[in-house]
């Protein structure tokens, strides 16, 4: 008996492992389903997905890189039509020895003069991910406020100018994007012409981990949806009082 039960449990061993197998391939055939679903979706218009919606939130985190050392960094945007929105920019050197800057914070506006463009150029032909990587160059400009370490936040702006890249994972408007990032930052006393030695962290590089979700906020037909809800509200007030 003892021999038929060594027998059955090897017998069923090999049953075992072809079944995880058989879950496992089932698995990755499920997501290269939705990978290619996702791709099929965004391969169908040319957009991507950035007309599903008027407005674009992103948000990501990972690290800038200047004179001085790493720091930590935050980013966050809202952009109209994938073409122009507003951004803010947060670093922390969360304490590193001689980091000449402790933490920063930027904020301002930038444009992506690229999509539009070429969509209605009907330029969007390459792959997803290659089509939105290239619409995603963006320029930017806008105010920096830095704090050495031991100090608050300078009274004073200084004035940054940047270039941004953005490299979709999924080939989706929405969903998880690689950021690069490259500043240029001159000090308010430098604009002002102080001839005081130039500051070693003029020039900064992030990368971030973000997430970008494309939605509808009816920005552009916010004028007439009000007057649209009024009649609305009017006709139903009179069907009441009929």
């Amino acid at each position: 008996m003892t021999t038929r039960n060594k027998a059955a449990r090897g017998s069923s061993e090999p049953a075992r492992a072809r079944r995880a197998i058989a879950r496992a391939v089932a698995g990755v055939a499920a997501l290269a389903a939705l990978a290619g679903a996702s791709t099929a979706h965004a391969e169908g218009d040319g957009a991507y997905g950035r007309l599903d919606g008027d407005l674009d939130l992103r948000a990501g985190a990972g690290a800038s890189f200047a004179d001085g050392g790493p720091a930590l960094c935050a980013r966050g945007a809202a952009v109209y039509l994938s073409t122009a929105g507003l951004y803010a920019h947060y670093t922390d050197a969360l304490g590193a020895d001689g980091a000449p800057v402790a933490r920063s914070i930027a904020g301002g506006v930038f444009i992506q003069p690229l999509f539009l463009a070429r969509y209605a150029s009907d330029l969007e032909r390459s792959a997803p991910w290659l089509d939105l990587f290239i619409d995603s160059v963006a320029l930017g400009v806008g105010s920096f406020w830095e704090a050495p370490p031991g100090a608050g936040l300078a009274a004073e702006p200084g004035l940054e100018l940047s270039l941004s890249l953005d490299v979709p994972l999924l080939g989706d408007a929405t969903g998880p994007f690689l950021g690069v990032r490259g500043a240029l930052r001159f000090r308010g006393p430098e604009l002002s012409g102080d001839e005081g030695p130039r500051d070693a962290q003029r020039a900064m590089v992030s990368v971030t981990l973000g997430w970008h979700h494309v939605l509808r906020a009816h920005l552009v037909d916010a004028g007439d949806r009000a007057p649209a809800r009024a009649a609305v509200q009017r006709g139903v007030v009179g069907a009441r009082t009929r």
